[in-house]
């Protein structure tokens, strides 16, 4: 199992869901799903994502 945290900064109202959504679907393409995200304040946010094989529970 490989976790990997990512952290997304320069956030605003109005891009938030485009960068967070951008994310998932950049590391969704590497095998990883999101476990958890985090804001940092209200510019930052952190994501965690774990890699493992696709529909595992593991």
């Amino acid at each position: 199992m490989m976790y990997k945290t990512e952290l997304i900064e320069e956030i605003t109202v109005e891009n938030v869901t485009d960068k967070i959504n951008k994310k998932i679907s950049e590391m969704e393409k590497e095998s990883y799903r999101l476990i958890t995200m985090s804001f940092l304040g209200t510019e930052r946010a952190v994501l965690v994502f774990k890699k493992g094989l696709k529909g595992s529970l593991l």
